[in-house]
């Protein structure tokens, strides 16, 4: 089973064509680049700390904006810098 989005989150967040255009990240994806551990990892990111949703584009399918995974990447390490100039 594919973690979703819980429906009390659905928000009007349809991507863009140029988020499209970027292409996508499939779950192995995401696990191979070294982003999440495993699925309780990647369901804890999305919960605690605004991870970006899959969108589901068939049955057995929900990829992952990369415009979307890199901006979420680029905002956790601006976190990190301001904590560590502390």
């Amino acid at each position: 089973m594919f973690l979703t989005k819980p429906q009390n989150e659905v928000k009007d967040d349809a991507p863009t064509d140029e988020e499209i255009a970027a292409g996508l990240y499939s779950y192995a994806d995401l696990e191979a680049r070294g982003i999440v551990r495993d699925r309780s990892d990647l369901r804890r990111k999305q919960l605690r700390y605004g991870f970006p949703w899959p969108i589901k584009t068939g049955e057995r399918q929900a990829p992952f904006l990369k415009t979307r995974v890199h901006a979420w990447v680029k905002r956790r390490a601006a976190l990190s810098d301001k904590s560590s100039a502390k």
